[in-house]
């Protein structure tokens, strides 16, 4: 049984006249005849009673016809869902993203993916740039926001922002009163850093930072959430370098300054998997390139 049959079955049996239904199919009569015939054949009942007046459907036809009109029904849906998914409007897409990054770019894509793209299961996790890679690689996630670098030939890896460092500190600090601070006048000072463990690649650059301007920075306290260093912060405990986008925290207690000289850029990218071919992937990709500052 072929779906045309079903489509010329039901434009008989809504004409119910073949000449009208073949005009109807922009086919001629004679194959419509015989494509009926073979689907009465084929089902082994007789659909329709034809005589030299008129066509009427038989008891078996009018069930037939029930079946026919849900069976083509579903059809047409299953065709408009799947050009609707072949345009990544439906679906499911799960998320990841650097708990410790503050950056504007990944909650205004969100935010503006969930609005154009209502029907897509939208997933978001909080992850360090290493559980997204190992999450990526064993699918249980479709895409990730990282800090870079990463060289790993089995993602796409493309970089959406970069920006500098900047000093975070008690409101009661004396380097308050300056405008831009020196990176070798926090030699000495009491820090407060990302995990390393947890892998952020801020660990590693503020570390670097610190040790161009020839020092070490005396770590007293590590974190794994923003919040909770920035409120390390504001209880006088020591200072903190972190990505410029942080100053959209204006926390009590905090102040922050820009650093001389320029450091090295924080890198935020995203990540996905090479071989993903998913509509709703690159849909969401999209997105994000719209707010991009590269």
């Amino acid at each position: 049984m072929e779906l045309r049959q079903l489509q010329y079955f039901l434009a008989v049996a809504e004409e119910m006249n073949f000449s009208r239904a073949a005009v109807r199919l922009q086919i001629s009569q004679p194959p419509l005849s015989r494509q009926i015939l073979q689907l009465e054949q084929e089902i082994g009942v007789e659909l329709f009673r034809r005589t030299k007046r008129r066509v009427e459907l038989t008891e078996a036809g009018r069930v037939f016809l029930a079946e026919t009109r849900e069976i083509l029904a579903q059809v047409e849906q299953g065709v408009r869902l799947a050009q609707r998914a072949s345009r990544g409007e439906i679906g499911r897409l799960v998320v990841g993203f650097e708990g410790s990054s503050t950056y504007d770019v990944i909650p205004i894509s969100l935010k503006v993916y969930r609005e154009r793209f209502p029907e897509v299961d939208l997933v978001v996790y909080a992850m360090t740039t290493e559980e997204q890679i190992q999450a990526l690689l064993k699918n249980r996630i479709g895409i990730g926001f990282v800090v870079s670098p990463l060289n790993d030939k089995r993602l796409a890896i493309e970089i959406i922002l970069r920006e500098a460092l900047i000093l975070a500190m008690p409101e009661s600090h004396p380097l308050v009163a300056r405008n831009e601070v020196s990176v070798r006048e926090l030699a000495g000072e009491p820090f407060i850093m990302f995990q390393r463990n947890r892998g952020c690649g801020l660990y590693d650059q503020v570390i670097a930072v610190c040790q161009r301007a020839g020092f070490s920075p005396r770590v007293i306290q590590e974190a794994d959430e923003m919040q909770v260093i920035l409120g390390f912060v504001a209880a006088g405990l020591g200072i903190t370098l972190l990505s410029a986008s942080v100053q959209q925290f204006q926390r009590p207690g905090v102040i922050y300054r820009t650093l001389q000289p320029s450091t090295p850029k924080v890198t935020l990218a995203l990540a996905w998997r090479r071989d993903d071919p998913s509509a709703v992937l690159q849909a969401f990709i999209e997105v994000v390139r719209e707010f991009t500052q590269i």
